[in-house]
């Protein structure tokens, strides 16, 4: 009798709800394995598939303390029109047979589904098992029949691909660091959880953990940190864009700089427009002026301090003469709009007929790189000497574009709440959490680590 109502109540929010998003409380382990109860008493009906779609439709994620929702699938609506007709004619039939079999005013005293989960959201886990609980309700409650492709991948990598998963790449800025360059606790307690494991005497899950970022190595060890920072000089890590590539013995296993001709080009195009420029070799970071902009990439960004080019009589010099060379320079403008619409098909032109290429991983900044390399490229070099095949047993996490050619590539890709258009498009998955709230963090405990 219950179960008729709840049925009944289940398929007018199914048929409300339809987006990921749309209907999404906070559910804590004991409140989804209470929900997931009812699931073997709707078996007798139709509509039962839909129940199980609304429930695991909460994608999972857990922390050391609770089990939460976390991935959103991304892609399409959860019923497409034709099963949104069958639904609803089933909402029909359940309110024929109800009438059918008891009276209608015994049904105020049966609760909805809203309310069943409301109330069980008050409870605490008591049992140390209940991550590993509703992980197995989740592994083992069949609902690819009645949902789209993206969540039937999800219930897919969470049997088979997170088994496999040996290594975890992520981006830093706006992935691990917040918006206000800051490490949430929940994203640094796992980082310092992988590096744990990377570095232990005995075998664990995760072999590598390593920062594929478009900042130097002294700029990415400063920003995550006095905790993290250190032990990335123990871990491998992708550098500058994938120019500039480590191992765990600080070997360097790749490394490309730009031709001069490409950067002879971007300073007359920068002349031109009157913005910044800053160039990187490795560690060091050189600019022919220090603007607002240029400091800010190191008071802010955490990036080593810009030194002046200039020649032993303290005249200026332009980048193109730093005889070393540069990895890749920066075009740096407060004009977004500017950037993107005006000087960025410029740039690209240039790239073309300069051996470079261009991308972008902060909306004031434009990157040029040379042709052929990217953070992709650059984690795949580091996964050959580390002996994983990215394609099975890495997970990348990232938020812009300059990360979608990492999370393609990835065996799980995962994008944080926060990423853009590009980032989420080339990801497995999109965290609703965003980097401020440890959205990478949860995506590690979710996809990287055993419960």
């Amino acid at each position: 009798r219950g179960t008729a109502t709840l049925c009944k109540k289940l398929v007018v929010y199914s048929s409300q709800d339809l987006k990921p998003h749309n209907y999404n409380p906070p559910i804590n382990p004991t409140s989804m394995v209470k929900a997931t109860q009812f699931i073997p008493l709707l078996s007798a009906f139709p509509v039962a598939d839909a129940f199980r779609g609304v429930m695991h439709h909460r994608q999972l994620r857990y922390t050391d303390n609770c089990v939460q929702r976390a991935a959103t699938a991304g892609k399409g609506d959860i019923y497409n029109d034709d099963e949104l007709m069958q639904i609803l004619t089933l909402h029909q039939e359940i309110e024929q047979r109800e009438a059918s079999f008891f009276d209608a005013e015994d049904e105020t005293a049966i609760p909805g589904i809203h309310e069943l989960v409301l109330k069980a959201l008050d409870d605490d886990i008591s049992s140390p098992s209940a991550k590993q609980q509703l992980f197995e309700v989740a592994l083992e409650t069949d609902v690819e029949s009645k949902l789209d492709a993206p969540m039937s991948t999800l219930m897919h990598l969470l049997r088979d691909k997170k088994e496999t998963i040996r290594a975890i790449a992520s981006d830093v800025d706006g992935t691990l660091l917040s918006s206000g360059q800051e490490l949430h606790p929940t994203t640094l307690e796992a980082v310092l959880k992988a590096i744990d494991q990377s570095q232990s005497n005995t075998q664990q899950k995760i072999q590598h953990f390593f920062v594929a970022t478009g900042k130097s190595r002294r700029g990415a060890a400063g920003s995550l940190g006095p905790i993290i920072g250190p032990l990335l000089y123990k871990c491998p890590g992708v550098y500058i864009q994938g120019l500039y590539c480590v191992d765990e013995d600080n070997n360097v296993v790749f490394e490309k700089k730009l031709p001069s001709s490409a950067i002879q080009a971007a300073e007359e195009l920068v002349e031109d427009f009157g913005i910044s420029i800053i160039g990187y070799d490795g560690d060091n970071l050189y600019s022919t002026e220090l603007s607002d902009i240029v400091v800010s990439l190191s008071e802010f960004y955490g990036e080593p301090t810009v030194e002046l080019m200039m020649d032993g009589d303290e005249s200026a010099l332009k980048l193109v003469q730093h005889e070393p060379g540069m990895h890749k320079l920066l075009l740096m403008d407060d004009d977004v709009e500017r950037l993107t619409q005006v000087i960025r098909p410029r740039l690209e032109h240039l790239a073309l007929r300069h051996g470079a290429t261009v991308t972008q991983a902060i909306p004031t900044m434009l990157e040029l790189l040379p042709e052929g390399c990217s953070k992709a490229y650059g984690v795949q070099k580091v996964c050959e000497v580390l002996g994983i095949n990215a394609e099975t047993e890495l997970l990348a996490l990232g938020d812009a574009e300059n990360d979608a050619g990492m999370l393609r590539m990835a065996s799980i890709g995962v994008a944080v709440g926060n990423a853009c258009p590009q980032a989420r498009d080339a990801a497995d998955f999109i965290m609703k959490e965003r980097s401020d709230e440890g959205g990478a963090g949860l995506a590690m405990e979710l996809f990287g680590f055993d419960c």
